[in-house]
């Protein structure tokens, strides 16, 4: 019945027409065979002549082979860190401690007009 579809899909030429061909056939489009042979295949499973072109199979490959959802892509990609790693991390690697009494602010109103002219800033005028 799929198959059916598929048929009138590209009867229709339909958008959607080769995410079901991708579905369908996802073992035949991810074979490592040349994309004339893979196309010739799925077109004698469908029982057409010439249904579906080389391009076709190359255009799943492209946006379709490679790609996992969302979801699946995020767990794959997340390590999970164990605290063991974690505590030794921190202790391997010393820490900077500053006092804040020594860091010491400016305000810009106390400030010579003199220096204030030598800033530069793109928002100053030409």
């Amino acid at each position: 019945m799929n198959k059916e579809i598929l048929l009138r899909l590209y009867a229709r030429k339909d958008s959607k027409r080769k995410r079901m061909l991708y579905d369908l056939f996802k073992g035949t489009i991810s074979m490592s065979a040349s994309l004339s042979m893979i196309a010739e295949l799925i077109n004698q499973e469908l029982g057409e002549k010439d249904l579906i072109k080389a391009a076709d199979v190359k255009y799943c490959r492209h946006y379709f082979l490679g790609k996992t959802s969302g979801a699946t892509a995020i767990e794959e990609s997340v390590q999970p860190v164990s605290k063991a790693s974690n505590i030794k991390s921190e202790h391997s690697v010393p820490r900077v401690t500053t006092k804040s009494e020594s860091i010491t602010w400016t305000n810009p109103d106390y400030l010579p007009t003199s220096s204030t002219k030598e800033v530069k800033s793109k928002f100053s005028k030409k």
